[in-house]
C-alpha cells in the first residue's frame, strides 16, 4: 500500500491553506514551539523525533481550524455528533486519554466557535479531567481554565484559550519527549472533525453537490501526512495498532485520484510581474465515499468506546 505518492501535493497546497487558518491559533502554536525548540535540543533527544513532532504539529489541522472548517460550510450546530464529557474519566490508558483528549478538544472548539457557552463549561471539565490523567497538570494552571470559565460568553476569548491549551499540552508533551501522545492528540482530533463533518452531509445530494463532501475528501492531503507520521514511528507498538485501524481507511484513500493541472501563467498588464496557478482536481466515486463516511465512523467508535 502507497501513500507517498501524493507528498509533494500535500506539502504545496498544506501550505496555501494553513494562510486561511485562524491567526491565534498559529501565533500561539509557534511561540510554544519556540520554546520547546530550546528544550528538546537541550536534552539531545533523537532529532528524527523532534523533526517528526515539528512536522506534523505544523501540517496538521488545529481542533479549531477544523471547527472553522466545518462552519465555513454553513452547516448548523449538531450536539448529538459530540463525544459525552462524562465518559472523560472512563479512559485509563495513556493512549486513550490522548485520543480523547483530541476528540473533546475538537469538540470544545466546536462548542466554542458556535458560541454554546454552557457546552462550553461541560468540555472545560472533561480536558481538566485528561490533562490530570496525562500528567499535563504545569501544562494548563488553573487560572487558564478559570479564564474559560469566565470568558465562556466570548467566542473570540473562548477560542484563544482553547488555543493556548492545545499548544501548552502538545509542547509540554513534546518537551518530555511523549510524541507519541501528541500524535495520539492530534489523530483524535482529526477523526473528531471528520467525524462531524461527515456526519452532517446529505445523502440526498450528489457528491458534487456538497460543499461538506467535497471537504471530506480534500482531507486525503492530511491524511498523507498523518499515515507517513505514523510510518515513521511504527515501530512504536501503539503506533502501530493505530495504524491497523487506519489501514482501511487508507486504501479507500488509495482509490482516489488526485490530478493537478498545468501552470497557469499570468503576465501583469506592465509586463514586469506574473501570477501562476495551478488546481487539484479528487474524482471520487459515491461508493468510495460512502465507504469512507462508514470507516470514518468505525473510527470514532473505536476511540471513543469506554
Amino acid at each position: 500500500m502507497m501513500r507517498n505518492n501524493r507528498f509533494p501535493i500535500f506539502l504545496i497546497t498544506g501550505c496555501v491553506c494553513m494562510i486561511m487558518f485562524h491567526s491565534c491559533s498559529r501565533c500561539s502554536r509557534q511561540q510554544a514551539m519556540d520554546v520547546t525548540a530550546i528544550d528538546l535540543a537541550d536534552l539531545a533527544i533523537d532529532t528524527s523525533y523532534v523533526n517528526m513532532a515539528r512536522k506534523v504539529f505544523y501540517a496538521l489541522p488545529t481542533p479549531i481550524e477544523m471547527s472553522m472548517l466545518i462552519k465555513s460550510q454553513g452547516i448548523d450546530y449538531q450536539p448529538a455528533m459530540l463525544n459525552d464529557p462524562a465518559n472523560a474519566s472512563k479512559y485509563l490508558t495513556n493512549k486513550k486519554m490522548a485520543l480523547n483528549f483530541g476528540v473533546y478538544i475538537t469538540d470544545l472548539a466546536y462548542a466554542g466557535l458556535f458560541e454554546q457557552s454552557q457546552t462550553v463549561l461541560r468540555y472545560k471539565g472533561a480536558i481538566q479531567q485528561l490533562t490530570e490523567g496525562l500528567g499535563l497538570q504545569s501544562a494548563i494552571d488553573l487560572k487558564t481554565l478559570q479564564m474559560l470559565e469566565d470568558n465562556n460568553n466570548d467566542r473570540d476569548e473562548v477560542l484563544r484559550i482553547i488555543s493556548d491549551i492545545y499548544a501548552s499540552c502538545t509542547a509540554s508533551l513534546n518537551e518530555n519527549d511523549r510524541h507519541f501522545l501528541t500524535l495520539a492528540m492530534m489523530i483524535g482530533g482529526w477523526v473528531e472533525g471528520m467525524y462531524i463533518s461527515s456526519g452532517t452531509i446529505d445523502e440526498n445530494l450528489l457528491l458534487n453537490e456538497s460543499r461538506m463532501s467535497q471537504l471530506v475528501v480534500d482531507q486525503i492531503l492530511t491524511f498523507d501526512m498523518i499515515w507517513q507520521v505514523m510510518s515513521d514511528m511504527k515501530n512504536i507498538p501503539d503506533v502501530a495498532a493505530m495504524m491497523n485501524d487506519l489501514s482501511e481507511l487508507a486504501q479507500l484513500y488509495d482509490r482516489i485520484n488526485v490530478n493537478q493541472t498545468p501552470n497557469d501563467v499570468t503576465v501583469a498588464p506592465d509586463g514586469n510581474s506574473s501570477v501562476i496557478t495551478s488546481s487539484n482536481f479528487i474524482n471520487v466515486t459515491p461508493e468510495t465515499f460512502a465507504q469512507i463516511k462508514s470507516h470514518i465512523q468505525t473510527l470514532h467508535h473505536i476511540i471513543t468506546k469506554i
